[in-house]
């Protein structure tokens, strides 16, 4: 038996009828083990004097939250903005009954913040970049 395999590119229906089916599958799958997905999506603002000074997108899932994206505005960082939101992202962790955190994060970016706050260092692909390192955390509740 020949197996040909296709390549789609960019966002559309197409992508968008290739990735439910993707996920039906391997939700029918985890259901088997006992698994059962739940993804829920949300996004933090961090507001000051009335201006969105930083975001944080994630979701929780599995009994964890997982931190997507977090950017400060560079005009106030090391000013507390990103604290404030991991703070409130694992608040909502607790609420949402999640037993942890986890995120990545680049060697450019900030990966000696994260430990500040707890986490810890759990894995690194070096030359993710070429010439850098992407970070994995977790932090444990």
């Amino acid at each position: 038996m020949t197996v040909e395999v296709d390549l789609v590119e960019g966002a559309g229906e197409a992508l968008d009828g290739i990735r439910k089916q993707a996920l039906d599958w391997l939700t029918e799958h985890a259901v088997l083990h006992g698994v059962v997905w739940n993804t829920q999506e949300f996004a933090l603002r961090a507001v000051r004097d009335g201006a969105v000074v930083g975001t944080l997108i994630g979701s929780t899932n599995l009994s964890w939250l997982h931190v997507a994206l977090l950017a400060v505005d560079p005009a106030v960082r090391r000013g507390g903005v990103g604290g404030a939101l991991l703070a409130r992202a694992e608040q909502l962790a607790r609420d949402r009954d999640c037993i942890g955190i986890w995120l990545d994060t680049y060697d450019f970016q900030a990966p000696s913040f994260y430990p500040r706050f707890g986490f810890t260092e759990i894995g690194r692909i070096v030359d993710m970049p070429p010439g850098h390192s992407r970070h994995y955390f977790t932090k444990r509740l």
